[in-house]
């Protein structure tokens, strides 16, 4: 039997629990989610090297080129969801690689409720022979653009090539308010985000009042959104600390680099 109607009863309990609890005359803003609205972000990585008292040596910078993010439909339908947003993503270089997830845009808050097709180019990390070489690349590139990252893992059932999440994964809680903290994901691993303080972003002369949407988790991986309420996504952070670098002939590690990826709101159209 699909597990489809118990995770749409889920999400059922989950919104009509909160809207009693965001119920007042505090303002709900939500992310901005209207038909054609498109945004472009340029993404640069950093790799920065330690010498041996711990001290960074080296660096070397890459810039990743430029990503597409466009909402396609509103008011979709997948199986039993029914007024689903649908986001696509793709890098500027290959267009047809394109990456989609369905969105909840509800009262209480903004739920990733499936994907399809994670195409986003890999990110070829320099210096070979580094320990766990390929899971950075992974983890590099299931980060994406759109409000959610692309965990594309453990889905609880599919229908054609679009995988639904085991629960709907509650990217940001409405209203937005410092302070506030959800549970995000319950698999393939436990993530909690919290609203840490608001701060300005200044992108090409322009200033954006985001939201600073950090993470808590298991992983030694600080992953941290800058969200306005009205341009969506400005900037996302990525930083992976005191990876080793392994020797060619020796499994021990002859050093110790951090990795720095940023991705930064360069354009954005509206209908």
């Amino acid at each position: 039997m699909s597990k489809i109607p118990a995770l749409l009863f889920l999400l059922i309990i989950f919104t009509s629990c909160e809207k009693s609890v965001n119920s007042g005359d505090i303002p709900i803003h939500k992310y901005p989610t209207q038909l054609n609205r498109e945004w472009e972000y340029n993404t640069t990585i950093k790799l920065e090297f330690y010498d041996s008292t711990g001290r960074i040596d080296s660096t070397e910078v890459m810039d990743l080129g430029n990503t597409i993010c466009k909402i396609r439909r509103v008011n979709d339908t997948i199986d039993n969801f029914k007024n689903l947003v649908l986001f696509e993503e793709y890098d500027v270089l290959t267009p047809q690689n394109i990456h989609k997830m369905w969105y909840m845009n509800a009262d209480s808050g903004l739920f990733a409720i499936a994907y399809s097709n994670p195409g986003t180019s890999q990110v070829i990390v320099p210096k070979a022979n580094i320990k766990n070489y390929n899971d950075i690349k992974y983890l590099i590139s299931l980060i994406g653009l759109n409000p959610a990252s692309h965990y594309n893992t453990n889905s609880n059932s599919q229908i054609n090539d679009t995988s639904f999440y085991p629960y709907p994964r509650k990217v940001l809680q409405y209203p937005l308010r410092i302070g506030d903290r959800w549970v995000e994901l319950i698999e393939p691993f436990h993530r909690e985000r919290f609203i840490k303080d608001k701060t300005q972003i200044t992108i090409n002369g322009k200033t954006y009042n985001c939201f600073k949407v950090e993470s808590e988790w298991n992983w030694d991986i600080v992953f941290t959104d800058y969200i306005n309420a009205t341009n969506g996504l400005i900037m996302r952070e990525l930083q992976i600390d005191s990876l080793e670098i392994i020797g060619p002939e020796d499994p021990n590690p002859i050093g110790f680099y951090r990795v720095s990826t940023v991705s930064k709101l360069v354009r954005e159209s509206r209908p």
